[in-house]
């Protein structure tokens, strides 16, 4: 019996430490299956990369199977949206401050499919941030028949200048991204006139979103990436989290100045949320950069444009031939779309038909203030797709941040009678597999008032 004893002591030694020897060495040959997975086809251009960028070898086996299992998922377009109707919230005054409204909003905010509502960024004098319930989605394109968000579930609470938390920016401060995370809120902003291309300071978190006006604010955090990165927050779907080296992805922002500081096209930087914002002491939050453009290499076709040496030419379209990437494109809002391996962005677009000029007469007699379409009508709701792998790509150091095209790109499915066409912000459920968005000035059922339009489509995967 002590031989027996002795001899199973021993057996539980080899199953506890034989494993960890044997995952320490990420260049070790895999176990047979993984061998298998790793000479596939689809994976031999990712295979040496796999190897040297994992951590060991379960680390480079987990990865592998993600990476088989994404490149056999489809990729999609727009076609897998079908649009459910909108709704709209009260322009009355909830708060303290004359700010306290949802007037002259430029629309940001998140959806909580927890409690039903969305979190949003008030007046942009002050930036206030409330959160309201969200009413019946109606289904129709005609937004009076939209339900109306009366009352807010909390009021306009104020967080800029404050004593609350220091956000680093005391001019031309402008909410971006707000996503929740657990129950924490995180609010991503830029100076949107940050004339020197120097301002860092990114994000801050409320503590409890259910209590805006009494929560513990933290920051100012630092997004790696600057003002390329402090835009949409979107979650990455769990499977592919590893792979793309975080929980979220931090995009870009429609409506800021001084392109030289800015991404030249959509954006995507990974991070890890819970680790190192939610959960961190404020400072630098560190990033992955798995799409970007500068204005040395910015979006454009490479088919059309395969060296681009007059930059303002190209984003001008003076020679008629960009159907991508004007001056005037902004993209708003970024996400994967579950169960299939495309990350689509939306946003806005224009020029792409007439040319685009700097302070001109349009052809409807409308004097611009500064870039604007030839035509007037020559502005519209855009997307651009990507694939994901692509972005595993850059992730493994196969292609650079600025090398990545979108497959697909185009007019967004907006309804013909929504007249304004700038799409600000997004949220994705994923629990109903539903994508909101806001459009600027969008609830036009005011003469004097300005307010965001909400809109729901249904993701079909």
């Amino acid at each position: 019996m002590k031989m027996l004893a002795r001899l199973s002591f021993y057996a539980a030694l080899l199953l506890i430490f034989v494993p960890a020897v044997a995952a320490v060495d990420s260049d070790s040959s895999p176990s047979l299956y993984c061998q298998d997975m790793l000479s596939k086809a689809s994976l031999a251009r990712f295979k040496s990369a796999l190897k040297r960028h994992a951590a060991n070898e379960e680390q480079q086996c987990d990865w592998a199977f993600a990476l088989d299992t994404l490149i056999n998922l489809p990729r999609v377009t727009t076609d897998v949206l079908s649009y459910e109707g909108g709704f709209r919230i009260s322009l009355g005054q909830f708060g303290d401050s004359q700010y306290a409204s949802f007037n002259y909003s430029y629309g940001v905010f998140t959806y909580d499919p927890k409690r039903n509502s969305v979190y949003v960024i008030g007046n942009q004098k002050t930036s206030p941030i409330a959160e309201f319930p969200v009413p019946e989605i109606v289904r129709t394109s005609d937004i009076r028949k939209f339900a109306l968000a009366e009352k807010p579930l909390q009021l306009f609470t104020e967080f800029y200048n404050t004593n609350r938390v220091d956000t680093g920016i005391s001019n031309n401060f402008r909410p971006t991204g707000l996503a929740k995370i657990d129950n924490a809120l995180m609010l991503n902003y830029i100076n949107w006139y940050d004339a020197s291309g120097s301002e860092t300071d990114t994000t801050i978190i409320f503590w409890n979103s259910k209590d805006l006006s009494n929560s513990k604010a933290y920051g100012p955090y630092q997004l790696q990436g600057a003002a390329h990165a402090a835009g949409w927050i979107s979650e990455i779907p769990t499977e592919l989290q590893s792979l793309l080296g975080g929980t979220h992805i931090a995009g870009s922002q429609p409506f800021a100045s001084i392109i030289s500081r800015l991404s030249v096209g959509p954006s995507a930087f990974s991070f890890d949320a819970r680790e190192n914002v939610i959960y961190a002491p404020s400072g630098k939050i560190p990033t992955t950069s798995l799409l970007d453009f500068s204005l040395k290499q910015i979006l454009r076709d490479k088919s059309t444009y395969p060296i681009v040496t007059d930059v303002n030419s190209t984003l001008y379209n003076r020679d008629g031939r960009n159907k991508l990437w004007t001056i005037l494109s902004n993209a708003a809002y970024g996400f994967i779309i579950p169960n299939t391996r495309t990350y689509l962005t939306i946003g806005f677009s224009g020029g792409h038909e007439s040319g685009i000029g700097y302070k001109i007469t349009q052809n409807n007699g409308n004097q611009c203030g500064g870039q604007c379409a030839k035509d007037a009508n020559d502005t519209y709701p855009y997307y651009w797709a990507w694939d994901v792998s692509d972005l595993v790509k850059v992730k493994l150091g196969l292609m650079a941040p600025h090398d990545v095209e979108p497959y697909d790109y185009g007019l967004f499915p907006l309804p013909e009678s929504i007249k304004s066409v700038a799409i600000t912000s997004g949220s994705f459920d994923k629990y109903n597999d539903r994508l909101f968005i806001s459009i600027r000035n969008g609830d036009n059922l005011h003469a004097y008032n300005r307010a965001p339009l909400f809109l729901v489509y249904k993701v079909h995967q």
